[in-house]
């Protein structure tokens, strides 16, 4: 099963890196749309480099299922090669590569520095818990977190 995706980057590919990507997305079980964007912000004052929409609960049991316990290492692997390839085109420092859920619109961040266990908790990672994303991994904590969800819980009405 061949899950539909759209990545969305903000370096200029070339012919043969765009079908680098495409193929390297095709191992994990996704066909990607890959289109260059001109760069922008989003997610508050984070800088994507690249955004890959797909239905991510299907993605992450269809790693799991196809990877087993090898399936953090794969999504990790990924993500370095797209880190890998910015810093080869000269894209700014700090950028970041989104993950969005097709259905819900929760983007989840995939920092260059995650480690491994990040990646690890990620595709354990409950998404219906969240309510607004962005959703972080927290190095200090050792857990992923949507700060926006937290501030919802802390200025209810009763704490005001």
């Amino acid at each position: 099963m061949s899950l539909p995706s759209q990545v969305l980057v903000t370096a200029s590919l070339s012919a043969a890196e765009a079908a680098e990507l495409v193929h390297d997305l095709e191992t994990l079980g996704v066909t990607a749309d890959v289109r260059d964007v001109a760069p922008r912000r989003s997610l508050g004052d984070i800088a994507w480099l690249a955004l890959i929409a797909i239905p991510l609960k299907p993605f992450y049991e269809q790693l799991l299922k196809n990877f087993a316990d090898d399936a953090h290492h794969r999504l990790k692997a990924l993500a370095g090669k797209i880190f890998h390839r910015s810093q080869q085109s000269a894209a700014s420092p700090g950028r970041v590569l989104v993950l969005q859920d097709h259905t819900t619109g929760i983007q989840v961040v995939l920092e260059p520095d995650l480690p491994d266990q990040a990646y690890h908790q990620l595709l354990a990672f409950d998404l219906t818990t969240i309510r607004r994303g962005p959703l972080h991994y927290d190095q200090h904590r050792n857990q992923w977190r949507s700060e926006l969800d937290e501030t919802d819980t802390t200025s209810s009405p009763a704490n005001d």
